[in-house]
């Protein structure tokens, strides 16, 4: 037992309705003209020229002159002589010469050869005309072996050839006839040619053994008599009753009994639905009070055995057809008896046998005309409850006759108007159309009823459905879950993002399918690729535009898709309806010659029904939703009323019929049925999605999804985070509408297809910090602390803070802790000077900030971006705008994401893509382009990668090293370094000294206790183990803070009064003069410097501001030859006003020499004092530079004994 919807129907005979285009094609019709030649002018003789006459006389002439001459002349010639030889010559060449005129052997050959070739084309146009007629007129005799094949019942009731019956073979003239153009005169033509066309127009200007046929609708009284009448009556009949189905015709007798094999065809089981009814009148003597006779329900009645003195006999005579059937037939004209050929006839026998075997064949309920109009039943579906898993989709529409063909409604006549989408090729209306329809006309209800019907015949692998309702989605609600359904795409005109993935969605499914096709070896289209062995078919994909000319007048550039889907639909099996309220002229843009098929439903205006269908008549139409035309093709539009799918079902319950008895059949009876209809609350089309959801999921079937739904508003890096590689990570999602996929947004540190450094850029609140935040902790979840480590700068709040509990994470300093920030960097480019195997990465938040407030760190920048690759150290930064990264660092940086950024025009991925992102955080753009969302890290997130880790026991990286609040001297390292040991600090938090050699003098500035007089007390305390042959020491010391600080063997001077300082100063200027090298100082001496003995002077001043205004201006011409005269000045002043005060002649002097500056505390509106940038320190802390190079901040050591 078979399954199949398909094989239950060919068991039960059940014969489908066709369509014109469904049906098969006659042979074709010759169309090549014949064309006779014009025929030959007769040839008539023609006078010979005078001088073809004469001119053997003037010849003979001549020579009878030249003997003359010759015996005149005693045989000696004259050299005139010569020129009769020539004559000679030419006058045999003119004897010998053809004859003037044409050939007339020749010329009759040429036109008798055209004749024969003239005669095989008529011959060869006939057999083909010949074989178009019997194919749409075959033998009646030979109807009964046809009963089941597709032909059967084929005629519909609005098809041209319904009711056209063969009554016999006649004689037909051939078309196209033989064309004769005009020759002229009869006796002016070559009589051979002449005959002989007449004979070949003759022979073969007729075609024979061709059909005669009537039509019915013409004549509705027709009479037979003669020997042959009830043979002929039975051709006819049987035509009637193969060609036309049971809706179509419906056939009485009355009469004879010769009639009774009648009651087996369905054609006579109820008359009252048939489309034309046949009255059968057999030798019947009627006289006019026959009450069938005037009734308008019989179309056409046939008088069997017509006499004229009956009055059916009359009426065929005079308004009708009355033949005369014998070995010939005839027919009674006004002009008398004219025969018109052969008669059919079928034996009594022949067609009782037919009617049997017709009786097992069937229409199906849709084929009807009293049918309700609801899609179920138009389907050939008596209840909801029929479409079961089993059943439905049970018949694969793979036959070209129902592929992609569904009813919409009732036709004018009341029969199923079917929308056929496959292109015209296949017997279709498609592959594309448009639908128009006003407010309130049903268009929304027509599109469902569309979807509807195909969802129902047509299962997931053999019709895919991208349903689009640019506004609102009422139109294809409910629809979402359909198997079939690719896409559902809605609220188009609120996400304008939307629409872009939609052209992209459409446009990536139209390469996927040309791919498809061309890697199973480059087929031309979907039928050729189908019908491939081992392959998966490819179902039709049909999409439906809903208000596409708003769509248009906002997006006018979907006007190019449309027209690719338009000239590519047909090979893809792609097919595109586009429905809208108004059609505004200029919208389809060259896309109307596409659009096979028009839906007009009630218009707006008669211009706009004129510009859908060509006429006006759909502005005409009631206000009722579904009534509407199609226009199928140039000249048929059929008017129709749409089916209602959106309200409740109806069910119609049977109750159960009364015991039946085995009695003799005498003919078609019908039952009598008792019906319940019952209203539910379950639309149809819920319980049809319903059910198909069941039947798809039982088969594993479902549609090829072409739109994956947007992005969405936020997704967790719990979600996305894996293993994909060493030194990548996925950090959020990328949509690939073209490529019908969205995948793992990844970031790729590795040298080997990525790069190495990342820029983010992105507007105020668009999600940068999210998106740092994601890669630390992305990382940090596939990455040991054995391979990665980081550094955050948080410089735009403090939303990367909690990142520090990461084990990974080597510190965080934020935007109020600038000199962690320093320390930061400092330690990153320590990093690079001594590479190590882990990879580094330094992550900035807020980039503005560093060159808004640590501009000094822009070369460190620079050398992280330019070197850090080579010592495995990356840079990733955010920044609002990518102008405020200077090309320095901005061209180093190849990694790039786009989020939102304030100004498109700011993009350097794409400007019109960058228009498109949405206004959202985490939304941006890869450098391909492609639209991506940052997944979102909470503190959950953290915690559950800092968990994890102490879970696999990596252990937390080396935490970054910061100075100290407060450090005593002995605490310092011992370093190599020359010098008095000053400080912790530097890049590499080192101890940092104070080397007189190098640096001869040493600046200290800060605000009041700063720790100026501390540094004092250590360099002074440094000085002291030099010892006094070395190093003897000058102090001024105004505020006697250092009073008894130097021992009384290292102190040369100690002043705590200005006219003590005054004094001193005078003393140094005399000693340091004499240390002044003389005219007789050799080079090596001054090398040396031997030309005096003595220990350096070491002149140590303790805030410098309190000292009377000039007072050290005596040495101003000793300091330049500091080095040469031993001279070593250690000052320490205030910092308000040092920037005014470094122009004092001596200071000016001292900060020509390179001296060793040491910057503590200061207010920020003083400047750079000696290129170091002011900043809140605490005290000990200060920023120092050693000839001109910024050290970077340092903790100054104190001594122990200090409070």
């Amino acid at each position: 037992m078979t399954t199949s919807m398909e094989s239950q129907q060919v068991s039960e005979h059940v014969v489908e309705p066709l369509t014109w285009p469904e049906r098969d094609p006659a042979p074709p019709l010759p169309t090549e003209p014949l064309i006779a030649e014009t025929v030959p002018q007769a040839v008539r003789p023609k006078p010979k020229p005078l001088l073809k006459v004469l001119m053997p006389v003037i010849m003979v002439a001549m020579v009878l002159a030249m003997v003359g001459l010759m015996i005149l002349t005693s045989g000696q010639l004259n050299p005139m002589v010569l020129i009769f030889p020539l004559m000679m010559g030419m006058s045999v060449l003119m004897m010998f010469a053809p004859p003037e005129g044409d050939d007339t052997d020749e010329i009759r050959r040429t036109y008798l050869r055209h004749l024969g070739a003239l005669r095989a084309k008529a011959t060869e146009h006939a057999a083909m005309q010949r074989r178009h007629e019997w194919h749409r007129h075959p033998d009646p005799s030979t109807l009964w072996s046809m009963l089941g094949s597709r032909r059967m019942w084929e005629r519909a009731k609005d098809d041209q050839d319904c009711l056209e019956i063969r009554f016999g073979l006649g004689v037909t003239r051939l078309d196209p006839a033989i064309t004769v153009s005009d020759s002229g005169a009869p006796e002016d033509l070559d009589p051979v040619c002449a005959v002989s066309l007449r004979h070949t127009i003759r022979d073969v200007g007729s075609v024979q053994s061709m059909p005669v046929s009537v039509q019915l609708q013409a004549f509705r009284f027709i009479g037979l008599n003669g020997a042959g009448a009830h043979d002929l009556a039975r051709a006819l009949v049987l035509q009637l009753l193969y060609h036309h189905g049971p809706e179509v015709v419906g056939i009485k007798a009355i009469g004879e009994s010769n009639w009774e094999w009648l009651k087996w065809v369905p054609h006579t089981r109820d008359l009252d639905k048939a489309a034309f009814r046949i009255l059968l009148v057999d030798s019947v003597l009627t006289n006019g009070t026959e009450s069938y006779i005037d009734d308008p329900k019989w179309t056409t009645i046939i008088n069997v055995g017509a006499q004229a003195s009956t009055a059916l006999g009359q009426l065929a005579e005079d308004e009708g057809l009355l033949l005369h059937v014998d070995k010939r037939l005839q027919v009674t004209t006004a002009h008398g008896v004219e025969e018109l050929g052969t008669p059919d006839a079928v034996s009594l026998e022949l067609a009782a046998a037919f009617g049997r075997r017709m009786t097992a064949f069937r229409r199906t309920p849709t084929a009807h005309a009293a049918i309700s109009g609801e899609l179920l039943s138009l389907l050939g579906i008596e209840d909801v409850e029929h479409l079961t898993p089993e059943t439905l989709w049970a018949t694969k529409r793979t036959q070209p006759r129902t592929r992609l063909a569904v009813p919409l409604g009732l036709n004018a006549s009341g029969q199923p108007m079917v929308l056929d989408l496959k292109e015209s090729a296949h017997g279709g209306m498609g592959p594309h159309g448009l639908c128009i329809g006003a407010t309130g006309s049903g268009k929304s209800e027509l599109l469902r009823t569309l979807v509807l019907g195909l969802s129902i015949t047509h299962s997931p692998e053999e019709l895919n459905l991208v349903l689009v309702d640019f506004k609102g989605g009422a139109t294809f609600l409910g629809f979402e879950q359909l198997p079939h359904t690719s896409a559902v795409i809605t609220n188009l005109e609120e996400e304008s993002v939307l629409v872009e993935r939609m052209h992209d969605a459409i446009s990536g499914e139209m390469n996927r399918r040309q791919e498809v096709l061309r890697q199973a070896g480059s087929c031309a289209n979907v039928d050729e690729y189908n019908q491939l062995e081992g392959v998966t078919p490819m179902p039709a994909l049909l999409i439906v535009i809903d208000e596409f000319s708003e769509l248009l007048g906002q997006h006018p550039d979907f006007a190019d898709l449309f027209v690719a889907v338009g000239r590519l639909g047909r090979s893809l099996h792609i097919h595109l309806l586009l429905a809208s309220q108004r059609l505004e002229e200029g919208r389809l843009r060259g896309l109307d010659s596409h659009l096979s098929y028009r839906i007009g439903l009630k218009t707006f205006s008669a211009s706009e029904s004129r510009q859908v269908l060509g006429i006006t008549d759909a502005y005409q139409l009631p206000s009722q939703p579904g009534a509407g035309f199609l226009k199928s093709d140039v000249d048929t539009v059929t008017r129709f009323q749409a089916s209602y799918v959106s309200g409740p079902i109806v069910r119609r319950h049977r109750l159960a019929p009364t015991q039946s008895r085995v009695r003799l059949f005498a003919g078609w009876e019908e039952a009598e049925e008792d019906i319940v209809v019952e209203t539910g609350k379950e639309s149809l089309i819920d319980a049809v999605v319903t059910r198909a959801i069941t039947a798809a999921n039982k088969r594993g079937l479902s549609a090829h999804r072409i739109w994956l739904p947007p992005l969405p508003a936020e997704v967790s890096i719990g979600a996305l985070a894996e293993d994909i590689g060493e030194l990548r990570a996925v950090i959020g999602m990328i949509d690939r509408p073209y490529q019908q996929r969205q995948d793992p947004l990844e970031i790729n540190f590795s040298l080997s297809g990525g790069s190495g450094h990342w820029a983010i850029c992105g507007g105020p609140q668009t999600g940068k910090s999210t998106a740092l935040r994601s890669i630390v902790v992305s990382m940090a979840a596939t990455h040991s602390t054995e391979h990665i480590r980081f550094y955050v700068l948080d410089l735009s709040g403090t939303s990367l803070e909690n990142l520090s509990r990461l084990p990974h994470v080597a510190g965080v300093a934020g935007r109020k802790d600038p000199e962690r920030v320093r320390r930061v960097v400092d330690e990153v480019q320590g990093l690079i000077n001594h590479p190590e195997q882990r990879h580094t990465f330094l992550i900035v938040d807020g980039w503005h900030t560093i060159t808004q407030e640590f501009e000094e760190l822009f070369d460190a920048f620079v050398s992280i971006a330019a070197n850090g690759l080579a010592a495995r150290v990356h840079l990733v930064l955010s920044t609002q705008r990518w102008s405020l990264i200077r090309p320095a660092v901005r061209d180093l940086i190849t990694g790039r994401i786009e989020l939102k950024l304030g100004e498109a025009m700011d993009s350097v991925i794409d400007r019109k893509a960058q228009l498109r992102v949405p206004a959202k955080p985490g939304r941006g753009l890869n450098l391909d382009k492609e639209h991506i969302l940052i997944a979102q890290t909470s503190t959950q997130d953290v915690a559950q990668v800092s968990l994890m880790a102490k879970e696999q026991g990596w252990q937390p990286v080396p935490q970054l090293h910061v100075l100290p609040a407060q450090i005593l001297l002995h605490e310092l390292q011992s370093t190599t370094a020359p010098g008095i040991p000053i400080a912790r600090g530097g890049a590499e938090l080192s101890t940092l000294t104070w080397d007189p050699e190098t640096s001869r003098h040493l600046l200290a500035f800060g605000s009041q206790g700063c720790g100026k007089s501390s540094l004092i007390r250590t360099i002074v305390t440094g000085l002291t183990i030099v010892g006094r042959d070395k190093a003897r020491l000058v102090f001024f010391d105004l505020r006697r803070t250092h009073l008894d600080l130097v021992p009384a063997d290292m102190l040369a001077a100690y002043c705590a009064t200005s006219t003590a300082v005054h004094n001193t100063v005078k003393d140094m200027v005399t000693t340091l003069s004499a240390r002044l090298p003389g005219p007789g100082v050799t080079a090596q001496e001054l090398r040396d410097r031997s030309w005096w003995q003595g220990p350096d002077i070491y002149l140590v001043i303790d805030d410098y501001d309190l000292l009377p205004a000039g007072t050290l201006h005596p040495l101003r011409e000793i300091i330049p030859h500091a080095r040469d005269v031993g001279l070593h000045i250690v000052l320490a002043r205030k910092a308000g006003g040092a920037s005014r005060a470094l122009y004092d002649p001596v200071l000016a002097e001292i900060k020509d020499q390179s001296p060793q500056v040491v910057l503590f505390d200061a207010d920020r509106d003083e400047g750079a004092i000696l290129g170091i940038k002011p900043s809140a320190q605490p005290p000990g802390r200060a920023t120092m530079s050693i000839r001109g190079e910024n050290i970077g901040v340092a903790q100054m050591a104190r001594m122990g004994d200090e409070s």
